[in-house]
């Protein structure tokens, strides 16, 4: 059965009789056929007609095949381009050096043609449903975003004015414990606004880290001196955010990590924030260090919803636990700046169920 489907192939093969029996086969199955008679044709025809896949000969004039698949592939164009090697090298140290540089299959000739449409096939399906994954994925994104910010950025706001009009309605008789409690949800507001602006400043700063590299190296040789310090007051005020100041318990050791004092900050005070948002007035929050050669190990504890190492696999920005069933604040940047800071200094962060209720996060991070 032929099957029909509009995938653009590009062929590199400089022996023409070649090449015309894979364009025939190919066109037989329906595909779109971009032929190149050399290495360097077919660079320039890969950028013209960006193809969905590539099928390229590796001796070649001009440009061998391996020529070709450095140059395209250091191009965001064909990143994910799959790229299919055909050569009669044959030796085993010929098809490691091709699947070694990242190419996504190696057929030897002579080839069977039923072996190379399979191929084919299977790479574009693998492109399709990556594709696909993206998309979902994105659509994710566009469903937590619309989700998230309106509410977290209207709902402070609408307070804070609401309040500030009633205070300044002249026909409004305000009395002072009113205008107490006025300042207060004002106040209350701000802090949100300010929280939900911040966590927004964090997640772009680091974005903008782990895609310019120009600073990877000074930032990675900065050293927290005093981190128990930073984890005592971090901890003390998040507890008096969720007025909890007895359910914190801190087993205290002195350490200094190799890591941006202000990026520990902001790794600490999201997952502490989590563990007491997620988690009931009463419940104690533990935080305990460890030390050994080489790493600071600091494990967080809760009571709370739980989550595990298979749930922060999931996680990306404006994501957030159960928002569907749970009423929560909050627009999910926390946790993933986090988990992108932790990775950006060489650490590790696991997260595992507790035995009653709960989930432990861990974090390890180089000692200076």
């Amino acid at each position: 059965m032929i099957i029909k489907n509009k995938s653009k192939i590009l062929v590199i093969e400089d022996t023409h009789s070649l090449r015309e029996v894979i364009v025939d086969i190919l066109t037989f199955e329906g595909m779109q056929v971009i032929e190149a008679e050399n290495g360097q044709v077919g660079i320039d025809k890969a950028k013209e007609h960006l193809p969905d896949l590539i099928l390229c000969d590796i001796m070649m004039p001009v440009k061998d095949g391996y020529q070709v698949f450095h140059e395209l592939s250091h191009n965001i164009d064909f990143k994910h381009t799959p790229f299919i090697f055909l050569s009669a090298k044959t030796t085993a140290e010929n098809v490691r050096e091709g699947m070694i540089l990242g190419a996504d299959d190696y057929i030897t000739k002579p080839f069977q043609s039923d072996l190379l449409i399979s191929s084919i096939k299977s790479r574009l399906k693998k492109e399709a449903d990556r594709k696909e994954s993206l998309k979902q994925s994105f659509k994710t994104l566009q469903y937590n975003i619309t989700s998230a910010i309106p509410h977290e950025l209207l709902t402070p706001l609408n307070g804070i004015i609401g309040f500030s009009n009633l205070m300044l309605d002249p026909n409004y008789k305000i009395n002072e414990a009113e205008v107490k409690s006025f300042v207060t949800s004002i106040n209350e507001s701000g802090k949100r606004l300010l929280h939900t602006v911040k966590k927004f400043i964090y997640y772009t700063e680091v974005e903008l880290l782990l895609n310019t590299k120009e600073n990877t190296e000074t930032l990675q040789n900065e050293v927290t001196e005093i981190g128990s310090l930073i984890l005592a007051n971090q901890g003390n005020v998040i507890a008096k955010k969720y007025n909890r100041l007895p359910d914190l318990k801190h087993t205290p050791e002195l350490f200094s990590a190799k890591i941006s004092s202000s990026h520990f900050e902001i790794i600490i005070e999201n997952i502490l924030d989590n563990a007491f948002k997620f988690s009931n007035k009463g419940d104690a929050v533990e935080v305990d260090v460890q030390t050994d050669d080489s790493h600071v190990h600091i494990t967080i504890t809760d009571s709370g919803l739980g989550i595990d190492d298979k749930t922060i696999e999931t996680i990306g920005a404006f994501s957030q636990f159960d928002r569907a069933t749970i009423e929560q604040q909050g627009v999910g940047l926390g946790l993933i700046t986090s988990i992108n800071l932790i990775t950006f200094y060489n650490g590790k962060i696991t997260c595992s169920l507790n035995k009653t209720k709960g989930s432990s996060f861990k974090v390890s991070l180089l000692l200076a």
